[in-house]
């Protein structure tokens, strides 16, 4: 792992994730413990510590479990419902949020500040149950490590770590309830410096485990560090331009209705629009290999789905093979390394010269069918019967 993406498009570097910060006003290194892999079996240690951060960046010290539960939910809502990934059979993460998206109809895309809000906010029996859950156990068992001697032959831990976090000053936070008899947990005031100027660097090392974590049950997933939050805005003009170009020099038509990219055909179904063959969300980028011209509407329509592949995959080779003509001729340099990362041939203007479209539609199908396959297997939905129609 070269290096792992964080919020604000901060690049984290792998000597900064390895350790966390070393000091002599704490107990880093058994704090460090909390996410050693052999004692990390769901994902809620990493989302625990990554709320407790973001309170600590507000300057909020003393936090209800309510608060940074519902944060850990917000945190793994778009990698499981966007991404689809696996968390794993003994996490609990995934049915909190697919329960909130199916019960009350919430996109992939939610606000996180709505969302977050409305979690906290809710008097949903169920939902409040499963959160209720949810502090059971990881807000005791992140402090373990402090009091690993104490806690040796004992079963039921939850109440003995409350105690201890009350009466020991080397861990991280003690745990209290509130005039209101809410759980909370309050930041050690020697922890507080250490969390709060190091923040920075204990984030970088909490997403470094949680991408270990999701890859290990991702393992065929590509880009598990880019999948961890929402995107920013992605750029796609360049793409567009050589598209047009494309549609107006080799004559192709739209691959999901057979329609010519016509004025009255965009005036009845939408403005031209690049679509991602392979869903975006899945493969992470925007290369030309992966990407066909349509219809804003019809876009809209497929949406993060794939197409029925043996349906689609001839005519999308074929209209693939086009551009890649179209890039081959006139030396578009970036186009042309994407094209040749898949096909996997050094010089492209000799293979091109050198071999017919049979043998392009060949390779493109040899890279494109795993891929689609493991989508699928990652839950990414296929529509049955994609037809469209002016209402």
């Amino acid at each position: 792992m070269d290096k792992v993406y964080m919020p604000q498009e901060t690049i984290i570097l792998p000597k900064e994730i390895c350790e966390v910060p070393y000091s002599n006003e704490v107990d880093y290194a058994t704090f460090s413990r909390a996410l050693r892999d052999d004692k990390v079996v769901a994902s809620y240690k990493m989302y625990w510590l990554l709320a407790l951060l973001d309170e600590i960046s507000l300057g909020n010290f003393e936090i209800e479990f309510r608060t940074l539960i519902c944060k850990m939910v917000v945190k793994a809502w778009y990698p499981l419902l966007k991404y689809k990934l696996s968390f794993g059979l003994c996490d609990n993460l995934a049915k909190v949020a697919t329960y909130i998206s199916d019960t009350y109809n919430l996109e992939s895309n939610y606000d996180e500040r709505k969302l977050f809000d409305f979690i906290y906010s809710s008097q949903d029996k169920t939902l409040n149950k499963m959160l209720k859950e949810l502090t059971l156990n990881v807000p005791y068992r992140f402090l373990s490590p402090f009091f690993e001697n104490k806690l040796r032959g004992q079963k039921k831990v939850q109440k003995l770590i409350e105690e201890l976090s009350k009466e020991d000053n080397e861990c991280i936070y003690e745990i209290y309830k509130n005039n209101k008899d809410e759980n909370c947990i309050r930041i050690k005031d020697n922890w507080c410096n250490y969390l709060k100027f190091n923040y920075r660097i204990i984030q970088g090392w909490a997403y470094y485990k949680l991408v270990c974590f999701l890859q290990k049950r991702n393992p065929n997933v590509p880009g598990i560090a880019m999948k961890l939050e929402a995107p920013k805005n992605r750029d796609l003009r360049e793409q567009t331009k050589i598209w047009k170009q494309v549609i107006e020099k080799r004559h192709i038509t739209d691959l999901y209705t057979g329609l010519d990219f016509t004025e009255r055909n965009y005036n009845d179904y939408g403005v031209l629009s690049i679509d991602h063959f392979i869903p975006w969300s899945f493969v992470l980028h925007d290369q030309m290999w992966n990407l066909v011209p349509t219809f804003k509407n019809i876009n809209s329509k497929k949406s993060d789905n794939l197409l029925q592949y043996d349906t689609y995959i001839d005519s999308f080779c074929e209209m693939q093979y086009e551009a890649f003509c179209f890039v081959v001729d006139e030396n578009r340099k970036n186009q042309i390394e994407e094209y040749g990362q898949v096909l996997k041939v050094d010089n492209l203007r000799k293979f091109k010269k050198e071999n017919n479209e049979d043998e392009f539609v060949k390779r493109m199908k040899q890279e494109i069918g795993p891929v689609y396959g493991v989508a699928v297997n990652q839950g990414f939905g296929v529509l049955e019967n994609f037809t469209w129609r002016i209402i």
